[in-house]
């Protein structure tokens, strides 16, 4: 695909879940960035209650705690909002084809009874097509590669602000570059 292929409105996602197993866990925070133009011009962010108990190692990781999730939403209330919010824009994350898509397509399936149709794109296969020679492609190592923050908050809106920078660096660097994605 080519840098001009590469959709100039879309939505940037990001996750923060119970866990990594998408049939097992269950996600506790969504959030998101609406891109109009290349340009951020909207958001969308969402504790949700899981319902269960939290690892310890997740608060450790996100800086969630269990108090800060009890008086939120359980994911039947946030998910159809939060599609609804997307409607059927692209949808742009880091690792999204093997982790937010598998999440959010479980719970769509299984709480609104169909699949999330929208085209999908990932920063994670992007890099690894840009950038062979680098053997990291964390979204952390991008965006202390690419110069965009030192650390990496494990929390879904900063996670799919610098996202979303790294998607527009990696596109213009693939144009500048006369390189294919």
């Amino acid at each position: 695909m080519l840098p001009e292929d590469l959709p100039e409105n879309y939505v940037v996602l990001d996750l923060e879940t119970t866990g990594v197993s998408w049939y097992r866990d269950t996600i506790i925070e969504i959030g998101a960035v609406r891109v109009r133009g290349r340009e951020q011009t909207d958001t969308f962010q969402q504790l949700v209650n899981p319902e269960r108990d939290l690892n310890p190692f997740i608060t450790k990781l996100t800086g969630i705690t269990p108090d800060m999730l009890a008086p939120a939403p359980d994911l039947a209330a946030v998910l159809p909002d939060f599609l609804d919010w997307c409607g059927d824009d692209p949808l742009v994350g880091h690792n999204i084809i093997r982790f937010d898509m598998k999440f959010i397509d479980l719970a769509a399936t299984r709480l609104l009874h169909r699949s999330v149709p929208n085209r999908v794109i990932d920063t994670l296969g992007m890099s690894r097509t840009l950038f062979p020679e680098h053997h990291r492609h964390r979204l952390v190592d991008l965006i202390q590669r690419f110069d965009i923050a030192d650390v990496e908050e494990h929390r879904a809106l900063s996670d799919a602000e610098q996202t979303q920078m790294c998607f527009e660096w990696m596109r213009r660097w693939a144009a500048d570059n006369g390189r294919e994605l």
